[in-house]
C-alpha cells in the first residue's frame, strides 16, 4: 500500500483549463485514493490540487479528520478492493464505493487520534521537504563535481552557512 506526501503538483493549470476539470481545484488536506491501478495510493494533498478520473477525491464530514480517514481507508483497503472489478487493471468506480458503510468512533476518540497522528504526519512531511530538497541539491552539485566545475571545499560552503 503507498501513502505519499504530494508536496506539488507535476502540472499546472491555466484558469481556463481548471474550468474544464470536472474535480476542480480541491483544497489542501483532501484524502486523494487512486481509483485504478493500483488502487492502493492514498495520499493527503499539501497543496490545492486537481484530479482526473483515476482518482476519488475525500472530504472529510466535520469532526472527522483527514488522517483519520486515510488510516481508515489503509485498514479497508482489502475490503475496498473486494469491490472492485476489471479484467486487465481493477477498478472502483465512485458509485460502487460511494455505498461502502463507515462506521466512526465518537468525536472526543477522533480527536485523541488526531493528537498523536498530526505530529507524526507533519514530522513526515518535512521529512519528505527535507528528501526533495537534498535530491535538488544532489542533482545539481553531483554533475559540477562530475566535471570538475566544484570542489568538495566551494561545495560545502553552503552547508556552513546554513549551520552558523
Amino acid at each position: 500500500m503507498d501513502t505519499s506526501v504530494p508536496l506539488d503538483t507535476k502540472r499546472e493549470f491555466t484558469d481556463a483549463g481548471l474550468a474544464k476539470i470536472s474535480s476542480g481545484l480541491l483544497p489542501v488536506g483532501t484524502v486523494l485514493m487512486s481509483s485504478h491501478a493500483p488502487i492502493t495510493y492514498l495520499a493527503i494533498a499539501e497543496v490545492p490540487v486537481a484530479i482526473n478520473q483515476v482518482f476519488i477525491a475525500l472530504k472529510p464530514k466535520t469532526g472527522i479528520s483527514n488522517l483519520f480517514l486515510l488510516n481508515l481507508l489503509r485498514v479497508r483497503m482489502d475490503e475496498i478492493k473486494s469491490h472492485a472489478n476489471g479484467s486487465t487493471f481493477m477498478d472502483i468506480s465512485r458509485a460502487v464505493f460511494r455505498p461502502l458503510k463507515v462506521i466512526a468512533p465518537s468525536i472526543p476518540i477522533i480527536r485523541l487520534f488526531d493528537d498523536v497522528a498530526r505530529s507524526l504526519y507533519a514530522r513526515m512531511v518535512g521529512n519528505v521537504r527535507q528528501i526533495d530538497n537534498l535530491t535538488e541539491l544532489r542533482a545539481t552539485l553531483l554533475p559540477r563535481l562530475i566535471f570538475g566545475k566544484l570542489r568538495i571545499p566551494e561545495a560545502l560552503e553552503p552547508l556552513e552557512d546554513t549551520q552558523a
